[in-house]
């Protein structure tokens, strides 16, 4: 079985005649994202930031599109040290899905110990608006999604390779406990593009582990939620139409 198929098939709701994004943002989205939390709380990893998505862009048109864009951001992270246009963090991510609990796996730089949070779906608003862009005939409709994931703050339980012969997995701050047998594993590269590297907004790719295939994109920011009717910051908003323009997905 391809168990990112299904993931996928898990969190994306279709409706027959209806924009694929549209159908997976709004008629069936999963809240599992973020709600108004301080930039504090996402930089030290304890929630996720909210996601604004794309609702104009279908997951095919980015998959057909992926190959120049990678090229656009590679020709723009090699320009000389000074002039980069992009800054690209990559990271090989672990989730484990079980029939009551999601989780992520850790693993420790420095001492390749790996370790495994909880990740606790929080709902929060979302909510669609169009920006408009001075330098091009079409505004963009975008998804502003504030609900998020809670990640534990201690690991829930240890998963070094001598316990893997069972399911009960310890750690001293912790309370040993079983994972559902019925679970799948996900594997995924999560490929976050910035223009500066301390920019709170980035676009983020998710690809399939041989980065041959785009599960999602999306943008995040980490402060440019506002509680407003403008939702987003004028920065949010101007960093969210520079890539667009650059990675020349506007139409």
């Amino acid at each position: 079985m391809d168990t990112t198929t299904s993931h996928r098939g898990n969190f994306r709701a279709q409706k027959k005649g209806q924009n694929a994004r549209q159908a997976m943002m709004i008629s069936g989205l999963s809240t599992i994202y973020r709600n108004n939390t301080s930039t504090h709380f996402i930089q030290t990893r304890q929630h996720t930031e909210p996601r604004v998505y794309f609702l104009d862009i279908t997951l095919e048109e980015m998959g057909a599109r992926y190959a120049k864009i990678h090229q656009i951001i590679e020709k723009g992270r090699l320009r000389p040290k000074g002039t980069e246009l992009f800054f690209v963090y990559k990271k090989m991510e672990h989730f484990i899905l079980s029939q009551d609990a999601i989780y992520e796996i850790r693993v420790n730089d420095a001492t390749r110990q790996q370790t495994i949070h909880e990740r606790i779906p929080v709902d929060g608003p979302v909510r669609t608006i169009e920006i408009t862009n001075t330098n091009a005939e079409n505004n963009v409709n975008i998804l502003v999604d504030e609900s998020y994931y809670e990640l534990t703050p201690t690991p829930a339980r240890n998963i070094n390779n001598n316990n893997n012969n069972n399911n009960t997995l310890d750690t001293p701050t912790a309370t040993p406990t079983c994972i559902s047998t019925n679970h799948i594993v996900i594997r995924q590269m999560k490929k976050v593009v910035k223009t500066h590297p301390k920019s709170m907004n980035a676009f983020v790719f998710i690809l399939n582990e041989t980065e041959t295939e785009v599960i999602d994109f999306y943008m995040t920011t980490e402060n440019g939620v506002i509680g407003q009717s403008d939702v987003l910051t004028r920065t949010c908003k101007d960093d969210i139409i520079s890539f667009l323009e650059q990675f020349k997905l506007y139409s």
